[in-house]
């Protein structure tokens, strides 16, 4: 092989020259990669903490269809945070919700904002949350007022009204709630404007305060004379053209529900205020009577029976409803042992025109009017089939007379007693009357009267004397009409003689009137002469009598004088 040629080795100069270094001043290039990583990291997460929105907490009674990292909080369907975890509370009594929420809900976290999981719900109200049956449930948002917060208690239930929905809220109170409930139904003539937001008790639970929701243009319907009744179920009335049944609607027999009435409607006025209280009555006509305003109390006494009578009875004159009974106690005279029944009555001077006024006074100087006229206050029976009473004012002529007297502060009225009472005190008399009367030793009497006649009718005896008292009869009868043809000139005869012993009688009053005057002293002849007057008046007198014996009965002349 040949062997390979290196390239000549340059010649090496004597004196090599020397290298010059030189230094830069400033950072170098290469720095400014990480420098620029480092803002953009910087501004990065800047940028993520200024958008990044509150942390808040949710207590709930339990985490059901929650899960951390998925479920969402929404509000009108936007979401507006995520749940970043969930949690038992340490008391074990309820979960509680971390929530991370975008920072334009920073502004809505106020006490008053609500939260609740939406989730399939069958009321009856109807059925919500039939979304989440493919969504998944979530946390629902209705932002309230108030002061800035980041801890809440959230909802079991659904509320039934936003804060955000127009219209205005009113209260409503009540001794009972009647079947009422969160979303029972408020109607305004069978169309619903409203419902019932929920219910609580008042501070001395004596009563219940309901809150309630009408909807815009609805709430200006509500004015400070606007009564509310309950209308929930179905409503019986029983009148002179039978019974009556109404139902205000199905969904208020089912859930409950209040329907109003605002008289005057049509007259310009002014829609009540927020927050405005309102009672709420038991029936429509409840309310109606509720117009009512002024109330003036009587006390009336009644000594018999008030079965049937109830504080809320009627109180009517002539079947029209001046007022109620409010008070039915009893008054026991611990000396006699008497029993009274002190009974007081409202009556409204609204419902009838009284003059000088419907006040208390003038009320009492009307009714004072009215009882010296023979104004009676009486138990009567209000309905057949219940047998419920009412207080009946009407006048009574024939009554004792009486007087409007105070009995403290309240004026009593007379009473009169009850029509059934006396026919059944009468009845109660007259059965005592009967049962101490010998009624079985008479029916025993009148058993063998009954017999002995009956055995007496059917003899022979009978028959004989009925066909001789059949012949003494014929032959009266033929006596009869000889008379009436010879006997009337006797008859006659008898009437003259004693129209002349009458003139003699006047006669001899004139001749005795004269001798008395002529002479004074002759009193045995005087004497004498007035007994001879007295004889023939007599006289007179029985042949008058006999004359009108004899026209009445000429068969007298023969037979005699009847026993």
């Amino acid at each position: 092989m040949d062997e390979q040629r290196l390239p000549p080795e340059p010649p090496t100069p004597a004196n090599p020259p020397t290298p010059v270094v030189r230094r830069r001043r400033g950072p170098q290039l290469v720095w400014l990669i990480p420098l620029v990583a480092l803002l953009i990291g910087g501004w990065l997460a800047w940028k993520t903490l200024s958008e990044r929105g509150p942390t808040i907490t949710i207590t709930f009674e339990t985490a059901e269809g929650l899960e951390a990292g998925k479920t969402k909080v929404r509000y009108r369907d936007v979401d507006m945070g995520t749940v970043e975890g969930v949690a038992v509370a340490p008391d074990l009594g309820s979960v509680v919700v971390t929530v991370r929420m975008v920072k334009e809900a920073d502004n809505h976290l106020n006490e008053g904002t609500r939260f609740w999981v939406v989730r399939p719900r069958l009321g009856f109200g109807g059925v919500s949350g039939l979304g989440t049956l493919v969504s998944g449930a979530y946390i629902g948002m209705d932002p309230g007022v108030g002061e800035h917060s980041t801890s809440f208690r959230g909802l079991e239930e659904p509320p039934q009204v936003r804060f955000s929905a127009p219209g205005r809220r009113f209260a409503l109170t009540a001794d009972r709630l009647g079947g009422l409930g969160p979303g029972a139904p408020i109607t305004y003539r069978g169309i619903r404007v409203g419902e019932v937001i929920g219910y609580e008790f008042t501070p001395d639970w004596q009563a219940l305060t309901v809150p309630v929701f009408i909807h815009a243009p609805y709430d200006r319907i509500v004015r400070p004379n606007t009564r509310f009744w309950n209308a929930s179920g179905i409503s019986v009335s029983l009148g002179t053209e039978g019974p009556t049944v109404s139902v205000e609607s199905l969904q208020s027999l089912a859930t409950g529900g209040v329907a109003f009435d605002t008289p005057g409607i049509g007259n310009p006025g002014e829609a009540a205020p927020e927050g405005t209280v309102f009672p709420l009555y038991e029936s429509p006509r409840a309310a109606s009577e509720a117009r009512f305003t002024r109330r003036v109390p009587f006390l009336v006494h009644f000594d018999g029976s008030v079965r049937g009578l109830h504080p809320g009875s009627a109180v009517e004159f002539r079947g029209i409803r001046v007022g109620e009974v409010t008070d039915i106690r009893l008054d026991v005279d611990p000396t006699t042992g008497a029993a009274r029944i002190p009974v007081t009555l409202d009556l409204e001077p609204e419902r009838f025109d009284a003059p000088g006024g419907t006040g208390a006074e003038a009320a009492y100087a009307g009714m004072k009017t009215l009882v010296d006229r023979g104004l009676r206050a009486q138990l009567r029976t209000g309905n057949l089939l219940t047998g419920e009473l009412i207080v009946a004012l009407d006048y009574f002529p024939d009554a004792p007379q009486a007087t409007l007297e105070m009995r403290g502060d309240v004026p009593e009225l007379p009473s009169r007693p009850n029509v059934l009472d006396t026919a059944t005190r009468t009845a109660t008399d007259l059965m005592e009357e009967l049962a101490r009367a010998p009624i079985a030793e008479t029916v025993t009497e009148l058993r063998d009267t009954i017999q002995k006649a009956g055995a007496l009718l059917g003899g022979p005896e009978v028959g004989q004397s009925l066909a001789s008292l059949s012949r003494s009869l014929a032959e009266l009868e033929k006596v009869t009409a000889a008379l009436g043809t010879e006997g009337a000139p006797a008859i006659r005869a008898l009437r003259q003689v004693a129209e002349s012993m009458t003139a003699l009688i006047t006669q001899a009053e004139k001749t005795l009137n004269t001798t008395d005057s002529v002479v004074a002293t002759a009193k045995p002849v005087t004497h004498d002469l007035q007994a001879l007057v007295r004889e023939l008046t007599s006289t007179a007198r029985s042949i008058r009598g006999l004359t009108d014996y004899l026209e009445r009965h000429p068969e007298a002349l023969i037979r005699g004088k009847r026993g």
